[in-house]
């Protein structure tokens, strides 16, 4: 059984699932065959389906120095007709693991792609985290916001900002002490990982630095989602060996196993779920 909390110093971490859905192989990375992603098929199996991938949108709440923090808001409410009408619960899983909307202080995004801002706001365009500040990255911001026919899912994002309740960040951000957002581009340019540090512990929220277990070895397969194929391949490089060199505590949306450590299995790098 997958872990679905942990504990790194004084933070409490939380996985929780907006919704599970299948991705065609074919838009997980349409330039690499599947009988390349086949082969980890043994190491990985919840995350193989019949003709597609298995995943979900996932989400993560941090418990730091008296704050709530919710790392990405899930797909949203749905049903989304591209991904055969999936519904999101994300509201209920929340109030389900003892973390109802209200309660939620800061709401950050690794990035602002559709699957991550889904419940940031109702049907009015009002807060769904009535007492939460939310952050959202620059370059994000300015990217999607430009063009909005190309990215109706910004109507998540642009009210916030409307009401005054978004705060805008480039480069490193501190959350709190225990918390800061590190700048992780290529998968889009304001993509952020989470780093936590407290009372000597470690771990790293890493969002969509890979989409499905087997990229920790295969950092060069890209989706069909990176924009940037060299910076993210770069970035996953150097993330990726920090995660494993350190032994740091990681996570990523889109994994069937919310938490695990990059680890060395027969000569290749593997997730190994806790």
């Amino acid at each position: 059984m997958s872990v679905d909390k942990v504990q790194v110093g004084n933070v409490e971490i939380i996985s929780v699932v907006d919704t599970p859905f299948q991705l065609l192989w074919q838009i997980f990375s349409p330039s690499v065959e599947y009988a390349e992603i086949e082969k980890y098929k043994d190491l990985y199996p919840e995350s193989y389906g019949d003709d597609a991938m298995l995943t979900h949108a996932g989400t993560y709440v941090l418990r730091s120095e008296g704050k709530t923090i919710l790392c990405d808001t899930g797909l949203g409410p749905g049903p989304t007709a591209m991904l055969g009408g999936v519904v999101g619960k994300l509201l209920d899983n929340l109030a389900a693991a003892g973390v109802p909307a209200d309660s939620v202080d800061i709401v950050t995004h690794t990035h602002l792609h559709v699957d991550h801002v889904g419940w940031n706001v109702n049907a009015d365009g009002q807060p769904n985290f009535a007492n939460a500040r939310y952050l959202a990255p620059q370059e994000d911001w300015d990217l999607f916001g430009s063009n909005l026919p190309a990215n109706p899912h910004m109507s998540q994002v642009i009210p916030l900002k409307d009401l005054g309740r978004l705060d805008i960040y480039s480069g490193e951000h501190a959350v709190t002490s225990e918390l800061t957002l590190i700048p992780s581009p290529g998968h889009t340019p304001g993509h952020h990982s989470l780093m936590v540090s407290s009372s000597g512990e470690r771990a790293i929220l890493m969002g969509d630095m890979a989409h499905h277990p087997s990229q920790v070895e295969e950092i060069e397969w890209c989706t069909a989602f990176d924009l940037d194929h060299p910076t993210v391949i770069e970035n996953r490089r150097k993330l990726f060996d920090q995660a494993e060199a350190e032994g740091l505590i990681s996570a990523f949306c889109h994994f069937p196993q919310p938490f695990g450590k990059l680890v060395r299995l027969d000569g290749k790098r593997v997730f190994q779920g806790l």
